[in-house]
C-alpha cells in the first residue's frame, strides 16, 4: 500500500514539475519575443510583473506588503466574487437536492430552469443596471445568477445517481431524514457537486469582469477598462495578470479543499478498481 502511495505521490510531483517547466519556458519565449519586438502594445513579462509588484505588493512589511491600490483594485472584486459564488453554491445545492429527491418538483420546474439557464449572464447586465442600480449588489446578483446553474444541475444529477442500496442501508439502520441527507446522500453526491462548483467559479470570474466593465468605480474590471481607455498598455497587462492569478488561485484552493474533503472518495474508487 505504501509503495502504491509513494509511486502516486512521485507521479503527482513529476507532473507538477513538468507544468512549471513548461510555464517557465513559455515566459522565457514571451520575454525574448517582446524584448526583441519592442512594441508598446506588448510589454515584457519582467515589466509586467514589476508593475504588478509596484502597484499592489510594494507597501512593505509594516502594511502587510499590500498597497492602497490593492484595496481599491483587487479586494472589491474578491469580495464580490466570494459573495456571489457563496449565494450560487447554497442556492444550487439546495435546489439541486430538492429536485433530485422530489421527482414531482423536478417535473414541474425543470423546464423553467433549463430556459433560465439558457440566458447568458452578460445579456442581463443592462436590465440589472436598470432594476438594481450600479452598486455591488447588482454585480453580486449577476455572478450568483450565472454561477448557480452548474452547481444546481450537477447536484441534481449526482443526487439522482445515488445508489438505491445506500438509501436502503440507511433505512435499515433507522436513521432520520436529516441524517440520511447529510450522512448518505450529500457525501455520495459530493464528487459531482464539487465538479459543478469548479465550473461555477470560472463562470463567476467571467461575470465579475463583465459586470465591472460598466458603471463601476473600483475592481479589476474597472481598472482594466480605465487602462484600455487611457492607452496604458502596461497597466492593462497588469490587470490581465491579476485576473489570471485570481482564477489560478481560486482553482488551486478548490482543488486543495476537494483533495482534503473527498479523500475517502478516491480511496473507494481505488478499491473498486
Amino acid at each position: 500500500m505504501s509503495m502504491t502511495l509513494s509511486s502516486t505521490q512521485i507521479s503527482r510531483w513529476s507532473n507538477a514539475a513538468l507544468g512549471w517547466v513548461a510555464a517557465a519556458l513559455l515566459i522565457l519565449v514571451w520575454q525574448i519575443w517582446t524584448a526583441s519586438a519592442q512594441s508598446a502594445y506588448f510589454p515584457t513579462p519582467l515589466d509586467i510583473f514589476g508593475d504588478v509588484y509596484d502597484r499592489w505588493f510594494s507597501a512593505g512589511l509594516s502594511h502587510g506588503f499590500l498597497t492602497n491600490a490593492f484595496y481599491t483594485d483587487i479586494l472589491p472584486s474578491i469580495g464580490r466574487l466570494l459573495l456571489g459564488l457563496l449565494i450560487a453554491w447554497i442556492a444550487g445545492i439546495t435546489l439541486g437536492v430538492l429536485l433530485g429527491r422530489i421527482p414531482l418538483v423536478a417535473m414541474i420546474i425543470e423546464p423553467i430552469l433549463h430556459f433560465m439557464r439558457g440566458l447568458p449572464g452578460p445579456v442581463l447586465l443592462p436590465l440589472a443596471l436598470v432594476l438594481v442600480g450600479t452598486g455591488s449588489a447588482m454585480r453580486v446578483g449577476l455572478i450568483a445568477f450565472g454561477a448557480v446553474w452548474p452547481v444546481l444541475f450537477n447536484t441534481y444529477s449526482a443526487v439522482r445517481q445515488v445508489p438505491q442500496g445506500f438509501e436502503d442501508a440507511g433505512r435499515v439502520s433507522r436513521i432520520s431524514r436529516s441524517s440520511m441527507l447529510f450522512r448518505v446522500i450529500l457525501p455520495t453526491a459530493s464528487s459531482g457537486i464539487f465538479a459543478g462548483i469548479k465550473v461555477s467559479t470560472s463562470l463567476g470570474i467571467i461575470l465579475l469582469i463583465a459586470s465591472e466593465l460598466y458603471a463601476a468605480s473600483n475592481g479589476i474590471g474597472f481598472g482594466l477598462s480605465q487602462a484600455q481607455r487611457s492607452f496604458e498598455f502596461l497597466t492593462m497587462w497588469s490587470f490581465i495578470v491579476a485576473l489570471s492569478l485570481l482564477g489560478y488561485l481560486s482553482n488551486l484552493l478548490l482543488v486543495r479543499i476537494e483533495h482534503t474533503l473527498l479523500g475517502w472518495h478516491r480511496l473507494r474508487m481505488a478499491i473498486d478498481n
